[in-house]
C-alpha cells in the first residue's frame, strides 16, 4: 500500500513539474485570446511584444494598436499591477518584485484581448 501511495505522489509532483515547465519558458510570448478581425485586418499580437528581464518585465508595442489596458496576476490570480498605455507606439514597464509564475493580460480599446505568461527569477 505505501508503494501505491508513494507512486501516486510522485506522479501527481512529476504533473505538476510539467505544468511549471510551461511557464518558464524564456521570454514572453503574446498570445490571441481570440480572433477578432476589423477592417479587414485580424489579431495584432506581432505588433506587441514583452520581455522580462530580472525583476523587469516591459511590454512594447510596435505599431498603433490604440489604447491598451495591461494587468498583471500573480499565479493565484491576485492583481499585482496594472497600466493603460494611452498612445502607441509606446511601451510599458513593471517591476515584479517577488519571484513567481504571472500572467499578463493586454486589452486594446477595439476590444482584442492577449495574454502571456512569464517567470521571475528569485
Amino acid at each position: 500500500m505505501k508503494k501505491i501511495i508513494a507512486l501516486i505522489v510522485l506522479l501527481q509532483l512529476g504533473i505538476i513539474a510539467g505544468a511549471k515547465e510551461n511557464y518558464s519558458k524564456e521570454g514572453v510570448d503574446i498570445i490571441a485570446l481570440k480572433e477578432n478581425i476589423q477592417n479587414g485586418s485580424s489579431t495584432r499580437h506581432q505588433s506587441i511584444s514583452a520581455d522580462i528581464t530580472g525583476n523587469t518585465l516591459t511590454i512594447t508595442f510596435n505599431e498603433n494598436v490604440g489604447i491598451a489596458h495591461i494587468v498583471i496576476k500573480d499565479s493565484n490570480g491576485v492583481y499585482i499591477d496594472r497600466e493603460n498605455v494611452f498612445s502607441t507606439p509606446d511601451y510599458a514597464t513593471f517591476f515584479i518584485n517577488d519571484a513567481g509564475y504571472y500572467r499578463m493580460d493586454i486589452t486594446l480599446s477595439n476590444g482584442e484581448q492577449y495574454y502571456g505568461y512569464f517567470r521571475v527569477e528569485p
